[in-house]
């Protein structure tokens, strides 16, 4: 059997809310990743807002394409969880499965909160 050597091969609730080492790692400073990390949190709930409206309104396509860029704005955070849950959504969304897009939309918002409440706690 393989052995999982990276976050992203775990299932999301196993993976960290915020990798920390990965974030310095990518970024070469723990004082610009928790930056980073701010600015992304700061702006998580205005993304999932407009996730939700898309979604309402029927544009899939439009929805899979705002998951993929919020998640590429999260690339270099060490947001392992929320970039697997953006990945899902764009999945579902690209699949046109309204259903399956709603539930990935709903798990996307509860691991926003989970990163959030990270952040807000870190010292």
């Amino acid at each position: 059997m393989p052995e999982q050597n990276n976050a992203d091969d775990l299932p999301i609730r196993d993976q960290p809310a915020w990798d920390r080492a990965a974030a310095v790692q990518s970024v070469g400073d723990d004082a610009l990743a928790r930056r980073l990390l701010h600015q992304l949190c700061a702006g998580l709930p205005d993304e999932l807002a407009q996730l939700r409206r898309l979604y309402a309104a029927g544009e899939l396509t439009a929805a899979a394409d705002h998951a993929h860029h919020v998640s590429g704005g999260a690339a270099y955070c060490g947001v392992t969880a929320l970039r697997s849950s953006l990945k899902a959504l764009e999945r579902e969304a690209r699949s046109g499965d309204a259903p399956a897009t709603g539930l990935a939309l709903e798990a996307l918002a509860a691991q926003v909160e989970r990163l959030v409440a990270h952040e807000q706690a870190l010292p």
